[in-house]
Order: C-alpha cells, then sequence, then structure tokens
C-alpha cells in the first residue's frame, strides 16, 4: 500500500468560537503512524448516540473501531445492530439509525432518489466464498456447480466429486446484502425454481456459522472474516482459493464493498465515520478483522456487478 495522509478532526465550540481538534500522521506498508494532537481546557467533548445497524458481514470489524471509538470518547455510545443491508439502508433513510451498513450500493436496494439522499463512506473490501460442513469430502467447485447447488439443480455431493449424500444448501434471509453479492457472482441473474427449498434461511453470518456445523452434507457462503477452519471448510471457486491477494487481483470474483451509509450525518455520527476511515482503523484494523483495504484493490466493481481494472 502506498504511503497515505490521513486527518481526523473534532469540532467543539469553546466561547461561541470553533475549535478544530486534529491529528496527521503519516503511513506506509509495515510502517506506524504518530499523532499530534492538541486541546482546549474548556473545549467540549463529543457526546451522543449513534445507531448503526445493517449487514452484519463487517459487524465485528465496526464493534472493534466502536469500542476503541468511545474508550476515547466516554460520552458517545455506538448502538449497534444487525438485520442484514437491506435493513440497514432502510433504517438510515428512515432516519432509524445514523449509520446503515449494506455490502451492496444503496441503488441496488433502494429507490433511485432514496440512494441519492444517502452518502457512501466505503470502508473496506470484503471477500465472500463457500463454505461446507467439515465431513463433506469436496475441496472445489467450479461457478457451474454452484449455480446448479443453489438453484436446486444439484442435489447430491455424488454429482460434484464427493461422498453421496445430500447437500443441504443453509441460505441467507431475503435482504441480506451477503446473499445479493453472491447471487450475483454465481447465479448470473438466475433464480431458483419455486419448489426449491433450502434447508434453512439465517438473518446472520453468525446463525450460519453454527448452522453449518450442525448438519451433516451443509452447504453456504460467508464473508472471509468469519473463515474459521476448526468449524466448518472453505471450498476453492474454479480452483482459485478464497483469500484476500486472489480478491485484490481479480482471480477471485465473490466480494463486494462495505459502505457506511449517512444521510445528514450529525457531528457525533461524521465523527465515528471519519475515525472508521482514519490510519489507525484503515492502517491495520482493517486487515486484523479479515478485510481488504480498498486501496490494495487491482480492480474495482460498480452498482452493476462489472468489473474492471483500477
Amino acid at each position: 500500500m502506498s504511503d497515505s495522509l490521513s486527518r481526523r478532526s473534532f469540532l467543539s465550540l469553546a466561547g461561541g468560537t470553533a475549535v478544530a481538534l486534529a491529528g496527521l500522521g503519516l503511513v506506509g506498508c509495515g510502517g506506524s503512524s504518530s499523532s499530534d494532537t492538541s486541546s482546549d481546557s474548556t473545549a467540549k467533548a463529543l457526546s451522543g448516540t449513534v445507531n448503526c445497524s445493517g449487514a452484519t458481514s463487517f459487524q465485528p470489524l465496526v464493534e472493534a473501531a466502536a469500542k476503541k471509538f468511545e474508550d476515547e470518547n466516554p460520552d458517545v455510545t455506538i448502538a449497534i445492530t444487525g438485520g442484514g443491508s437491506g435493513q440497514g439502508l432502510s433504517d438510515v433513510r428512515d432516519g432509524k439509525a445514523q449509520i446503515g451498513r449494506s455490502d451492496v450500493f444503496a441503488e441496488e436496494k433502494l429507490d433511485a432518489s432514496d440512494a441519492k439522499a444517502l452518502t457512501d463512506n466505503t470502508v473496506c473490501v470484503v471477500g465472500m466464498g463457500p463454505i461446507v460442513n467439515s465431513n463433506v469430502d469436496v475441496d472445489d467447485l467450479t461457478t457451474d456447480q454452484l449455480k446448479g447447488i443453489f438453484t436446486g439443480k444439484i442435489t447430491d455431493w455424488s454429482e460434484v466429486g464427493g461422498t453421496a449424500g445430500k447437500i443441504q444448501v443453509i441460505e441467507r434471509k431475503a435482504g441480506s446484502g451477503t446473499r445479493a453479492t453472491f447471487e450475483a457472482a454465481v447465479l448470473g441473474g438466475e433464480s431458483a425454481p419455486a419448489d426449491f427449498a433450502p434447508v434453512a434461511e439465517e438473518d446472520s453470518s453468525g446463525t450460519v456459522v453454527e448452522k453449518i456445523q450442525q448438519t451433516e452434507g451443509a452447504i453456504s457462503y460467508l464473508a472471509f472474516s468469519y473463515f474459521d477452519d476448526t468449524k466448518f471448510k472453505a471450498l476453492k471457486v474454479d480452483g482459485v482459493e478464497a483469500k484476500a491477494e486472489n480478491v485484490c487481483n481479480g482471480s477471485f470474483k465473490i466480494w463486494a464493498y462495505e459502505h457506511m451509509y449517512t444521510k445528514d450525518a450529525d457531528e457525533v455520527t461524521q465523527a465515528f465515520i471519519d475515525y472508521m476511515m482514519s490510519d489507525e482503523v484503515q492502517g491495520s484494523m482493517v486487515e486484523e478483522q479479515g478485510f481488504i483495504p480498498a486501496n490494495d484493490m487491482k480492480v474495482k466493481k460498480d452498482a452493476s456487478g462489472t468489473i474492471t481494472n483500477a
């Protein structure tokens, strides 16, 4: 990653005069950051509650950042809930949350006018891939095989080179950005027939992990940040391993931007968004939590799903 300069500022009022508290740091790959801060004894600290709902795929990253932000700003509470990308987008649109987390562009879920009213804060990139119960003896599936499984055309593991046994599909619920990303990359717009029913439809990534462990012959999909080879097995797709470097170079196709949408952000909300984009989060926490800094990408994707060179 090339050297980058980031500024994080918090505004407060003192005697009717705006006082800026800013930190500057230079960070490079493998380097460290330094900052200089100034304070005013009469400055008013940040205070208030920020409600942040939506995608569960990068909820652990936001929770980790929120904890540090709250430690530095003890009068601020960041209330984080799940519900999926559709929920986050509708919540921020309707004023029920100050931040809506989403794995998809707002225009994929909302009316054009509603999407235009929101501010897109792209925090990072998430890779997503298929996972199976640890007892499944298949390690690699083609995109066409995945498509067949998730549209109900392939129903037994023997059809894709495994030991005979029923394939148990665990889906995410409608409204999930993870599901939308997976289906866009794998199904290519095709839908499962009306009579195809997955064994379960879960509303969060955490419950998918639990279900995949409990269900023999199960298959689902998760963000890389939830990958845990002690609990399930991640599959290759078209011979390509599901890992960050393959997302960056474009050889692994199932990925999405992680968005934190806002609408007319207040001071505290904007301060937290600024913190999410700061070197403290982008320089280390993003990768530590299993995500990919957007600046590392050699390819880019638009709202239609078209991938081109960055």
